[in-house]
């Protein structure tokens, strides 16, 4: 009863929690059939689950008590989801990829978050959240990264599903495009590889794009991606001090939960876990397979508070700071592997 309690997992949440598990598993279906007809899913999972828990909520007659477990699901679940994700992190598999390759990453990540937060927000007039979502979105792991950052920050649901659904849109066709700067800019696979795992968005479209040159171009590609990857940890930690709360309070332990929220401390303590091999490597494999289930769930739930009339409203900015965003990565990697001589 005191864990429910604490959790705040209540009778009148029960409806909406099932709600959205039964949708959540329709679109990991979905997602699970794109991988047997094409290989790979191209429309992830989280998305298919957003956009059907948004199409619910603004085309279907949803009962009333969906609501109250939608919301529950939106957070509470979505803040487990981000705990769960630690134990999938290896610290020092960061330390891997090389010192120059490691440098071009994390110039990438920070740059472009710093590139979106200046063009949406500063420029567009984006709220700063969206801005943000924006940034880690592309410039770290997807979907993922959006989903993970958003309750750190207090995103809406609305500057959730404007970050996750344009930047996965625009997302593909730049998997469409990008295999054609290999032969514009002379690359060899492994550059390819590079330029691929630095720019493209989510990981499944990292590996649509990189493996559609070669398999070496694959392999580089998605340890890029890795990287970028674990760098959410540290990025979720910054954010959250950045973002935190005015406390007026003065306890040492409100002024600790402001600044890192107890998922943050949990995913960091499942990371160190996961480093020091306590957690073996195939355990975090499946753990993180349960985390990204429990984000599928979040996502209907974050659907069901979306009206698209305000993401709409917003839609021509999101795309122009995440073509912005895009374009400065895509230029990073070009640069680098040459400065740098990736090969």
């Amino acid at each position: 009863m005191i864990l429910v309690e604490r959790f705040g997992l209540t009778k009148t949440n029960f409806p909406g929690i099932a709600f959205c598990v039964v949708i959540g598993a329709i679109a990991w279906v979905v997602a699970e059939i794109e991988k047997s007809i094409i290989d790979r899913a191209v429309i992830d999972a989280l998305v298919i689950a957003l956009l059907f828990g948004i199409l619910a909520k603004n085309l279907l007659p949803v009962p009333a008590n969906v609501g109250p477990g939608g919301k529950y699901a939106s957070k509470q679940l979505l803040e487990a989801s981000v705990l769960l994700l630690g134990a999938s992190v290896a610290l020092q598999d960061i330390a891997s990829s090389g010192t120059s390759l490691l440098l071009l990453i994390l110039v990438a990540v920070f740059g472009g978050l710093a590139v979106a937060w200046i063009i949406g927000h500063k420029i567009l007039g984006l709220s700063s959240r969206l801005a943000v979502l924006v940034g880690v979105g592309n410039s770290i792991c997807g979907n993922s990264a959006v989903a993970a950052v958003a309750p750190v920050i207090k995103a809406t649901p609305n500057e959730v599903a404007a970050a996750i659904g344009i930047s996965a849109i625009l997302g593909v066709g730049q998997i469409l495009i990008l295999p054609f700067f290999a032969p514009v800019f002379d690359l060899n696979d492994v550059q390819y590889g590079i330029l691929a795992g630095i720019s493209v968005y989510a990981v499944p479209q990292v590996v649509a794009a990189s493996f559609a040159v070669s398999s070496v171009s694959g392999q580089s590609g998605t340890l890029v991606k890795m990287v970028r990857v674990l760098l959410l940890g540290p990025m979720i930690i910054l954010l959250g001090i950045l973002h935190r709360d005015s406390d007026n309070s003065g306890e040492l332990k409100n002024k600790i939960k402001t600044y890192v929220p107890w998922f943050v401390v949990g995913f960091l303590v499942l990371a160190v876990l996961r480093s020091t091999d306590i957690i073996s490597e195939d355990v975090g494999l499946d753990v993180r397979t349960v985390s990204k289930l429990l984000f599928t769930v979040a996502m209907v739930g974050l659907g069901l508070g979306v009206d698209v009339r305000e993401v709409g409203a917003v839609g021509p900015k999101v795309a122009v700071t995440i073509l912005g965003t895009m374009a400065f990565m895509i230029t990073l990697g070009l640069v680098g592997i040459e400065v740098l001589d990736l090969t």
